[in-house]
């Protein structure tokens, strides 16, 4: 089983664990805050240094759909997560992605992955295949903040393995290669693609 489905399944159990009902009311109070600290807490250590972090309705979804989104985001190394928006909110924020906190609202779901381009490109075909499914924004390389249609234009970005082996096979001998990351290259291009767009609806 990949990490990703590992974490999922540990965030499951927490969140259908209930209380002893022989606990006292205090007991029963510190019990529920340590749920909700643990479930946090999960999800911030899950979503930081994530290449893309994205909040996408969900509307109600079957056991049947919440499946496909599960399985097919995971062979792509993603994982997918349905939490209170409450808890959720928290957990952006102390995993640095406070500008999706104003995504959480009614029925939402986030995934989050390593492999930017290639979540970026489920997400995408997943809308399609599940009724209600739409993706409304992400964070990439927690830096810059993207809307749907940069969401498809990053989809349609090569992915960093392509990138990287584009830029090598474009270095002179004896050079070395002086990119941080590959999501930070495709921050740039993508903010480059966004300036290129603007200006061409411009002009």
């Amino acid at each position: 089983r990949s990490a990703a489905t590992v974490a999922e399944a540990r965030l499951s159990c927490v969140m259908s664990a209930q209380p002893f009902a022989v606990m006292s009311s205090t007991g029963k109070l510190r019990l529920q805050r340590f749920r909700k600290s643990f479930i946090v807490n999960m999800m911030a250590k899950q979503l930081e240094g994530k290449s893309l972090v994205a909040v996408a309705y969900t509307g109600n979804l079957n056991y049947q759909q919440q499946y496909i989104l599960r399985s097919e985001l995971n062979s792509v190394g993603a994982s997918f997560n349905v939490v209170k928006n409450s808890l959720m909110s928290l957990g952006f924020e102390r995993a640095g992605l406070a500008p999706l906190k104003p995504l959480l609202r009614g029925k939402v779901a986030v995934a989050s992955g390593d492999a930017d381009v290639a979540v970026a490109q489920k997400l995408l075909s997943l809308s399609k295949k599940v009724p209600d499914f739409a993706v409304l924004g992400a964070m990439l390389d927690r830096r810059l903040l993207l809307q749907y249609d940069e969401v498809e234009r990053l989809a349609n970005l090569p992915a960093a393995e392509v990138v990287h082996r584009d830029m090598i096979a474009q270095m002179l001998p004896g050079t070395v290669l002086q990119v941080p990351s590959p999501a930070a290259f495709l921050v740039a291009l993508l903010q480059q693609h966004s300036a290129s767009s603007t200006r061409e609806d411009g002009g």
